[in-house]
């Protein structure tokens, strides 16, 4: 589920398909996953809500998606603590999260204190991804495992990415994308 800033429509090239009204909403599935977007209600125009909107929305767009049984449900959130975090962590169940960082640290710090609320509230951390990596550092791993988090592991920064967006399959099929599926093998069995 995209909910903020939303993206992924881009990527994954969803097109005209769109969700069914039946009995709540239905979303299409695209490239075999149910895909749900803000997308779908906002298209081209932005989005600017805040506060308690914010929360509405998302809880509105929870509750009336249907999904089928489901392995797992992706949320791409904005990094750092915000509305959308706030409200997932209150609302839904058993929530865990999977942290994507570059290697600034800048980008890093944003990733300390949103884990370090995370502790707090006893939400559990599945473990870390570095993204966009450009040059040997051993910075952000380091900093995971000093947190007693699970260094999950590092994309390169990959060129071919901006010429892929739109074909899923070309998208795979680069090096980011063969990458980030050895994380995933090594780390999700379903």
């Amino acid at each position: 589920m995209d909910f903020t800033s939303p993206s992924t429509h881009l990527i994954l090239d969803v097109g005209d398909i769109q969700p069914k009204e039946e009995q709540g909403i239905v979303p299409p599935k695209v490239h075999g996953m149910e895909y749900m977007s803000i997308v779908y209600y906002s298209r081209e125009y932005a989005s600017p809500l805040r506060g308690e909107d914010i929360s509405n929305a998302l809880v509105e767009l929870l509750a009336i998606t249907r999904w089928g049984d489901l392995d797992f449900l992706v949320i791409d959130t904005p990094p750092g603590i915000g509305d959308i975090t706030l409200d997932i962590i209150r609302f839904i169940q058993r929530v865990k999260f999977l942290v994507i960082t570059t290697p600034s640290k800048l980008a890093f710090e944003t990733v300390r204190k949103l884990v370090e609320l995370l502790s707090e509230l006893d939400v559990p951390v599945l473990g870390v991804i570095e993204n966009m990596k450009r040059k040997p550092s051993g910075f952000v791993q380091k900093k995971v495992e000093d947190r007693g988090l699970t260094f999950w592991g590092k994309i390169p920064f990959d060129p071919k990415v901006e010429g892929a967006i739109g074909d899923a399959g070309k998208l795979l099929g680069t090096d980011f994308g063969k990458r980030l599926k050895r994380i995933v093998e090594n780390r999700i069995r379903v």
